[in-house]
């Protein structure tokens, strides 16, 4: 009989892991008190009222974020309004890459597969098969990183899908979050009233707009459509 139930679990342990993964999220969901933020604003009011823990605090749920199903703008432009650079920018960075590593990780257990033949589609296919060239893949992990047209979770559960090494994700999502985060901070910032929109909005066009020029314009576009 154990022997039966460990060969069930065993064959069928990708599936279960889904059934979890998805009770977790409808619970996080339905149950009252979890923090579900609609604005910028609802992140403000929620982290400042953990006081001097606001940072730890504004990690951990941008740690827990696919969880909550919310979008990574709320907390990205929230980070500038809520601390000085100083603060926003690691705290975005950190939090950033908690959770594409929960997300990567889940994948890795087996929701990655699930997701990917359900809903990968073609295109899916190929930044799969993008990401799984070995020799490239840490250039490649970067390019996703930058450019800002992969859905950010997305690619983390797609990354977790392949055979690529955590440190390589983990160091090309840090690196590839940085002229974003400083974009970010700046143009929170600018909404809390502390600098220009002129500024924030150029940052914005130099952090996002000269990747994508640099990937659209050269190879590594064909790359990924030849795939």
């Amino acid at each position: 009989m154990k022997h039966n139930c460990f060969l069930f679990l065993r064959r069928h342990r990708h599936a279960l892991l889904l059934i979890i993964y998805l009770l977790i999220i409808a619970a996080l969901w339905y149950l009252p008190g979890v923090f579900h933020p609609k604005s910028v604003e609802d992140v403000r009011r929620w982290v400042m009222g953990f006081g001097v823990w606001g940072p730890l605090v504004y990690v951990l749920l941008y740690t827990v974020r696919p969880l909550l199903l919310f979008p990574s703008l709320l907390l990205n432009v929230a980070a500038g309004i809520l601390f000085p650079p100083v603060v926003g920018i690691p705290c975005l960075l950190a939090g950033g890459l908690g959770s594409a590593a929960l997300l990567f990780y889940m994948a890795r257990t087996g929701i990655g597969s699930e997701f990917f033949d359900l809903h990968g589609g073609k295109w899916g296919t190929r930044i799969h098969h993008y990401l799984s060239d070995s020799a490239k893949n840490f250039q490649r992990m970067l390019w996703l990183r930058t450019v800002p047209l992969f859905p950010y979770d997305v690619i983390s559960l797609v990354a977790g899908c392949t055979k690529m090494k955590f440190a390589t994700f983990a160091v090309t999502t840090l690196l590839g979050m940085v002229p974003g985060a400083i974009a970010y901070n700046i143009l929170g910032d600018a909404l809390g009233g502390n600098s220009g929109l002129t500024l924030s909005a150029l940052m914005i066009v130099v952090a996002f707009g000269i990747p994508l020029a640099f990937w659209y314009f050269g190879g590594e576009r064909k790359q990924l459509k030849l795939k």
